[in-house]
């Protein structure tokens, strides 16, 4: 079989790579996919936290307090992942993140008018809940970081607080909220994707695991797959997730740091309304889904491929919900599971070409916010598999910078 472009993963990415290169109907375009337990798209809270997450809130933020608690022993140590979390990512990320944020207004309207999607798109607001004195010199810190933001930020009293989360500990003394941080259906979002790429042309086949990348000197022609089949191609895309270095020694020869980084989430059954927007903690997230499921997430461990479940951590998030929401004492768990993260040293994505290799291009390394910056990402693979110039810079994205 022959393409002008093969995507090689079919998490959240990798369907927003077909989906943008299929738009302009001018390609060939094969999306291939290979389930493995812990693919982080299908283990994700759906939030488009773009200055939440730049800030380092999210799972940063729950790292913080670990630390604070001083679960930094050595014992501890291999379930974190940096010393210095949480932290304010560059500006190449901002910018990044809120270009990608910006999109998803049209993209839902787009992929549910032109395609029966709905990714359940929803206007919620993060709001950082501030419990403490430390609480309060973190939230501050981030408050003075980002002053060209400040139209997007806001403070929230006790009074404030409880007025537009009634449900919340009345012990909390306020919150900070990002007020162009909303959610999506992760599951809903990365089924929009893949199937307007196929109604734009693009296949898609699944249970096709790549074991070669196939190359003419330093030209990639193709892959060659576990059943045996060869696929040929002009341009092989890496949307491999925690997968990535795997695919990246086969193209290239040489590994990209990239690493699996658990994440357990919690799932509720159906409630009543219980808060009106997205909730960061000191100890958890919480996210309302549309059908009432309240979502609490999430760890951030170094384990390798684990994508087991287990209790300590499990009920970490748990209580950290209860202490936000004391209402919740009642509720049922739905079901636990567990994501594994594409991690990079510095918490930033890998895009673009790599060094001495033609036909060859790297959309990996998301982390936690595949979710968020799908929308761009896929434009920008776009543009470069056209030769053009990406809607934003990526130069602070090049593998080039772990060399």
């Amino acid at each position: 079989m022959n393409f002008d472009v093969i995507v090689a993963g079919g998490g959240v990415i990798g369907a927003s790579c077909a989906y943008h290169l299929s738009r302009r109907r001018d390609l060939r375009v094969a999306l291939v996919d290979y389930k493995r337990p812990g693919n982080a798209s299908r283990a994700s809270a759906g939030g488009l936290w773009a200055i939440g997450e730049s800030v380092g809130l999210g799972c940063g933020v729950i790292f913080f307090r670990k630390l604070r608690a001083g679960l930094h022993a050595a014992s501890d140590q291999s379930r974190l992942v940096s010393a210095d979390a949480p932290h304010i990512l560059p500006k190449s990320f901002f910018d990044f993140a809120l270009a990608s944020n910006a999109r998803y207004p049209a993209l839902y309207r787009e992929l549910k008018d032109e395609h029966g999607m709905d990714f359940k798109f929803e206007r919620t607001g993060l709001k950082y809940v501030i419990y403490d004195d430390e609480d309060r010199r973190y939230a501050e810190h981030i408050h003075a970081s980002i002053p060209h933001l400040s139209d997007e930020v806001c403070w929230l009293d006790q009074v404030a607080l409880r007025t537009e989360e009634p449900f919340i500990n009345p012990e909390a003394q306020g919150a900070l909220e990002f007020l162009c941080d909303h959610q999506v259906n992760p599951f809903r979002l990365t089924d929009a994707y893949t199937e307007g790429a196929r109604r734009q042309g693009a296949t898609v086949l699944y249970h096709t695991d790549v074991v070669d990348v196939l190359k003419v000197g330093s030209r990639v022609t193709g892959i060659r797959t576990a059943s045996g089949k060869t696929l040929s191609c002009n341009v092989l895309i890496n949307a491999a997730g925690a997968w990535a270095s795997d695919l990246s020694v086969m193209a290239t020869g040489v590994p990209i740091p990239v690493k699996p980084v658990k994440g357990q989430i919690v799932l509720s059954e159906r409630l009543p309304r219980v808060i009106r927007g997205c909730l960061s903690t000191s100890d958890c997230y919480i996210a309302q889904k549309d059908n009432g499921e309240v979502l609490i997430g999430s760890t951030t461990e170094d384990k390798g491929y684990d994508v087991s479940t287990t209790y300590p951590e499990i009920a970490g998030l748990v209580q950290g919900a209860l202490r936000c929401l004391p209402g919740l004492s009642d509720l049922h768990v739905k079901r636990t599971w567990s994501g594994l993260r594409p991690g990079t040293p510095d918490e930033l994505p890998i895009l673009g070409r790599a060094d001495g290799v033609d036909g060859y291009l790297h959309a990996c390394g998301h982390f936690r916010t595949g979710i968020l910056t799908s929308a761009i990402t896929g434009e920008i693979i776009d543009a470069l598999v056209h030769d053009e110039m990406p809607p934003v810079d990526i130069d602070a994205f090049a593998a080039s910078r772990f060399a």
